[in-house]
């Protein structure tokens, strides 16, 4: 499965610097708010995405699956985190490196990699049982990694290294730009993608021997992360929720709207309709229709997120961290959706059980569903269009502007099927 890489933040990069401080700044004041021991983790009510044990207090910046159960994580301090069972439980590795790892690339369950902006690169042919260095001349630093396969794969930050046998050699390319890369992409030995700052966009189509530069339309802004499914589809993404696709390579590249302005640090796909991206404050956008429309899904978590990695449509993991959280770890086995309602709804009580026009009313019985989605509450034929809240148990909504006046009854429509009708008096 392809793996979008993770990308550094460069500290001499000195706009981001400045963001990073502002986000520091918020996520510190949310921390001396909290009472003591408590964690600004945000339970999401049996939302689609569980946090899961990492048990390791590094900031997590990079997530690398190769299926639904073999994964890999890394952070600051040399951190390296494994799992052989879908993140039920995470193991720590040696990495042998003190170093802050920033991203990490797996072509199988045993063939991985990781860089960091200090220049590391690590490598292992045994799924991390263990790590050995890599030497690469000529960098001052990485903060992206991507392969192919388990030979051919690419690396870039100060510059773009390449290798064509597992990384026992790297060797610099000549990427004709002196910006700093963030991210690198690849869907086959031989077409990749770099993406950096001032809207840079890099492409090759013959293993790097040459790069072009691609028009990205957005020439003042950072670009952050990339994620090819196949040679043609791609997206990258970055400041202020900006979220770029192409359908063509790269020769084109067009805006979607992600309807966020968090600062978007990665992002995955695991086909050409199906993606994810994830950012500050724990943003988490989903697509199914190719980035022709996002949608926000609940995290759970204040904290930044850094690395997202899905190894088909429904499988899923998000890893960050920052002050005063660490060791973020989310996943998801629903594509980042609530669980499905366990039956069909069943309405008991009404509160109050009559009102006017557009006073709120709640809604409380059973097998409602975490989350809203696609249900629906009807008071009589006219839906509700303001919902205040929505849970397995209990539901919040405004009595329909154009609902019948007199007694109707009310009903729930899920996925499951349709509730009970309970009456309610519609009062003029």
């Amino acid at each position: 499965m392809l793996q979008s890489a993770t990308p550094t933040r460069k500290p001499a990069a000195r706009r981001r610097a400045s963001r990073l401080l502002g986000l520091a700044l918020v996520l510190l004041s949310l921390a001396l708010a909290l009472p003591a021991g408590a964690s600004a983790f945000i339970s999401t009510g049996g939302g689609g995405w569980v946090k899961q044990t990492s048990g390791t207090t590094a900031y997590l910046r990079g997530v690398s699956f190769t299926d639904a159960t073999h994964g890999w994580a890394v952070g600051s301090g040399g951190a390296i985190l494994a799992t052989t069972g879908g993140g039920a439980t995470w193991v720590a590795q040696t990495s042998g490196s003190s170093a802050p790892l920033d991203a990490v690339a797996f072509s199988d369950a045993t063939h991985g990699w990781v860089v960091s902006s200090y220049g590391t690169i690590l490598a292992t042919t045994s799924g991390g049982a263990t790590w050995s260095e890599q030497v690469a001349a000529n960098t001052n630093g990485l903060s992206a990694v991507a392969f192919s396969d388990a030979t051919h794969g690419w690396s870039v930050g100060s510059t773009i290294l390449a290798t064509t046998n597992g990384g026992a050699t790297w060797s610099e390319q000549i990427s004709g730009t002196t910006t700093w890369l963030n991210g690198v992409a690849c869907s086959d030995a031989t077409h990749a993608w770099a993406v950096g700052g001032w809207g840079a966009i890099l492409a090759t189509t013959d293993g790097g021997a040459t790069w072009s530069a691609q028009r990205s339309g957005s020439s003042s802004e950072e670009l952050v992360a990339v994620a090819f499914s196949d040679a043609t589809h791609g997206w990258v993404v970055g400041d202020a929720g900006l979220i770029l696709a192409t359908t063509d390579g790269g020769a084109t590249w067009s805006k979607q709207s992600s309807g966020s302005t968090a600062y978007l640090k990665a992002v995955s796909f695991t086909d050409a309709t199906h993606g994810w991206a994830v950012g500050s404050a724990g943003a988490i956008l989903v697509t199914s229709d190719g980035g022709v429309t996002w949608r926000a899904q609940a995290s759970g978590t204040t904290a930044p997120l850094y690395g997202v990695a899905f190894s088909d449509a429904t499988h899923g993991w998000a890893v960050g961290g920052g002050y005063p959280l660490a060791g973020v770890i989310l996943a998801t086995t629903t594509g980042g959706l609530p669980p499905a309602p366990s039956g069909p709804p069943k309405i008991v009580k009404l509160k109050p059980p009559s009102a006017k026009r557009g006073v709120t009313v709640t809604i409380s019985g059973t097998s409602f569903g975490a989350a809203q989605g696609t249900s629906s509450v009807k008071f009589g034929s006219k839906g509700c269009t303001v919902y205040a809240s929505w849970s397995d148990t209990q539901i919040t909504c405004n009595v329909p502007a154009k609902a019948k006046y007199g007694t109707v009854k009310v009903t729930v429509t899920t996925t499951a099927g349709k509730s009970n009708g309970k009456s309610f008096k519609v009062k003029r």
